[in-house]
């Protein structure tokens, strides 16, 4: 479990905050951490993760989980826009509530000037209007403890600041920060008995967008026998980026390959266009949906650690994942077919022939056909 808040003055004093506000509001509450609860009665759950597409992915097992655990239960996910997207088909979630706040309006994330206050009040009141059973959030961050705070629920569940968490009816303490991130929420099923043996679910791929991907290709050479390898080298932070001209280096290489047809991807702010200019590549800018389409036929994908990443995981395709020091573990992708490559003195200090050496390994493991993750806190990154 890592801590994603920096614990600045105003945050520590939200905190204190928080913790009066929720023990005036319930002085009979006693915590809840030991008391047994009928699974069949929980009737409504609330889900928050506002983070990036690889977060919502990570959600993935943990979603799993709550429809094993809790049959009659109805599932919100207070999340992005792109989530409902994401998780189109799967039946996992029964409801999305929606907020996207650009980041200069980021609230409670820094002090009271900072608050999009309107946004605020209609969270906080289409959270109330649902009387949730159950709340969970997995991050060590004040703006998803205020949004547990603020949903009204009777047992909200996430990692605790500290013995002294007033916001938390299961305060679940956090562990050595070892384990893969998909591992931490379900850590929290542990007051309700821990995670059932469940079949997890891949993304959700419609007939209609496999035949719009095998077109896509088709219409740009690629043949129904090619062997495609896609390179998204885009990443949200540029600190996360693996150095362009080395990706065009991986793919100049790959397309001198016989049955090899490498598919570049281009991000919204056309990071990775100069992919244009490798003999033989096919490069994509596309939407969400199209974009898991094109990776779901993709043999294996090269990538950052980024949303794609963790795409190509949920779809069973294997990854070739390019990090930098000390993060692989917690940010692997779902699944047990895929490398690692880690810089330990940063993602500039890595170079082409360890990555190609990875796609080497990687590449005749390219077919499956099951789920290839478990809820178990294995990531099987090698």
């Amino acid at each position: 479990m890592a801590q994603t808040w920096v614990p600045t003055p105003w945050k520590r004093l939200t905190l204190a905050g928080l913790n009066l506000f929720a023990r005036a509001a319930n002085p009979l509450r006693a915590r809840f951490s030991s008391v047994a609860i009928d699974r069949l009665s929980v009737e409504r759950i609330l889900v928050v993760e506002l983070w990036n597409i690889g977060d919502v992915i990570l959600t993935i097992p943990f979603l799993t989980q709550l429809r094993a655990m809790f049959p009659n239960a109805r599932t919100s996910l207070l999340a992005r826009t792109y989530a409902s997207e994401l998780l189109a088909g799967m039946d996992l979630v029964d409801e999305f509530l929606e907020t996207d706040i650009d980041p200069q309006e980021s609230w409670l994330m820094h002090g009271p000037r900072r608050y999009n206050l309107n946004e605020v009040r209609r969270v906080r009141r289409r959270l109330r209007e649902r009387k949730f059973d159950i709340a969970f959030q997995c991050r060590m961050h004040v703006r998803e403890h205020v949004i547990l705070a603020m949903s009204g629920a009777t047992r909200r569940v996430g990692y605790a600041f500290g013995p002294g968490d007033g916001v938390l009816t299961d305060a679940v303490m956090p562990d050595d920060g070892k384990g893969q991130k998909f591992a931490d929420w379900l850590r929290l099923l542990g007051p309700f008995g821990g995670p059932l043996e469940a079949e997890v679910r891949r993304l959700h791929v419609t007939a209609a967008e496999r035949a719009w991907a095998e077109k896509y290709l088709a219409d740009r050479g690629v043949s129904a026998t090619d062997v495609v390898v896609g390179i998204h080298p885009g990443a949200s932070l540029p600190e996360k980026r693996w150095p362009l001209d080395r990706f065009l280096d991986v793919a100049r290489q790959l397309s001198m390959r016989p049955g090899v047809r490498v598919l570049g991807f281009v991000d919204p702010e056309d990071y990775g266009r100069p992919m244009d200019g490798v003999d033989g590549a096919i490069n994509a800018k596309v939407g969400l949906r199209e974009l898991i389409a094109l990776v779901q036929r993709c043999a294996l994908l090269v990538c950052n650690d980024s949303g794609p990443m963790h795409i190509a995981g949920a779809l069973g395709v294997p990854t070739v994942a390019i990090f930098g020091a000390g993060i692989a573990q917690w940010y692997a992708p779902l699944g047990k077919l895929h490398e690692a490559v880690s810089g330990e003195r940063g993602i500039a200090g890595i170079p082409t022939a360890e990555v190609l050496d990875a796609v080497d390994r990687a590449l005749p493991r390219n077919v499956v056909s099951e789920p290839q993750w478990s809820t178990e806190s294995d990531s099987g990154v090698r």
